[in-house]
């Protein structure tokens, strides 16, 4: 059965108040021309789960109104800007809420939702400031016997690292996505989604991690649609499976895509410095 689709369609799925999934990394694989249906057909008040480290694609939903809430561990256009531009506008001026978590924690709780499990525990980030502004994450002492008791978070402030116990963990609530969206370099028409040998700037894990932690549709844009007889050639190439498939060449620029384009950092800085006249950038205009 074909999973091909159009990215209007894709896009319509959206529901306002949906917790959306966008797998980019900062300058790769941003699915920006379907973040460009996103904002033509104006919805709003999305959570938008994306990164671990985020990039254009959500700073973009934002500065266009799409965004309540943003679950990343950061969202920067690395040696261009520390702070992407409508993300920092958009926090500072209390229209958009930040989940506060770091790149681990982000992980944790989308792997959680994939095993479908309320929770995991994570040690490491126990010392940090995140447990502090994120009331989500509690500080649990969890006992032999498996039972766990909270621990008051001003606990950690007051003490010194010595003071803490090696059974202390951030108890992390599962990451939930009801619809997510990817860009790769190529999929068939079954939903075999394919990213190439030969890759840069960028990880993988963020692209298959959301599709697994997202419980509705997972749409994947893509450069070209090949045969299954090519997938099958380097099966081992394939990262999702079973998407919706929307064919949407050059559909990252001015990101980068992994085997086809690098970014185009000039596009990037033209997008920064349009926020010096106005607060909703249309700068860029790389429309398929």
């Amino acid at each position: 059965m074909s999973r091909l689709t159009t990215i209007k369609q894709a896009v319509s799925w959206i529901q306002d108040g949906m917790r959306v999934g966008i797998a980019e990394f900062s300058y790769q694989n941003s699915p920006m021309a379907i973040t460009r249906e996103i904002v033509r057909q104006g919805k709003k008040d999305l959570t938008i789960i994306s990164g671990p480290t985020s990039g254009l694609a959500t700073d973009y939903l934002i500065s266009q109104g799409c965004v309540s809430q943003v679950v990343t561990a950061g969202l920067a256009f690395e040696s261009l800007i520390g702070i992407a531009p409508a993300f920092r506008q958009a926090v500072e001026a209390g229209q958009v809420k930040v989940w506060e978590c770091d790149e681990c924690i982000w992980i944790a709780g989308l792997k959680a939702a994939s095993w479908g499990i309320p929770f995991t525990l994570w040690k490491g980030s126990i010392g940090s400031d995140i447990p502090l502004l994120n009331n989500d994450l509690l500080i649990v002492e969890v006992k032999p016997d498996g039972q766990e008791t909270i621990i008051d978070k001003k606990t950690l402030q007051n003490n010194q690292p010595a003071d803490w116990q090696p059974n202390w963990f951030i108890k992390i609530p599962a990451i939930s996505v009801d619809i997510c969206f990817v860009h790769a370099y190529q999929a068939d028409k079954h939903g075999f989604v394919q990213y190439p040998r030969t890759r840069y700037l960028g990880r993988l894990f963020n692209e298959q991690l959301l599709a697994q932690a997202t419980s509705g549709p997972v749409i994947a844009s893509v450069e070209r649609i090949v045969d299954h007889t090519k997938i099958m050639t380097n099966p081992h190439l394939t990262s999702i499976r079973q998407a919706h498939v929307v064919l949407a060449p050059d559909g990252a620029k001015p990101s980068g895509c992994n085997g086809a384009y690098p970014p185009d950092l000039k596009a990037y800085q033209k997008y920064i410095e349009s926020f010096q006249k106005t607060t909703s950038p249309k700068a860029i205009n790389y429309d398929n």
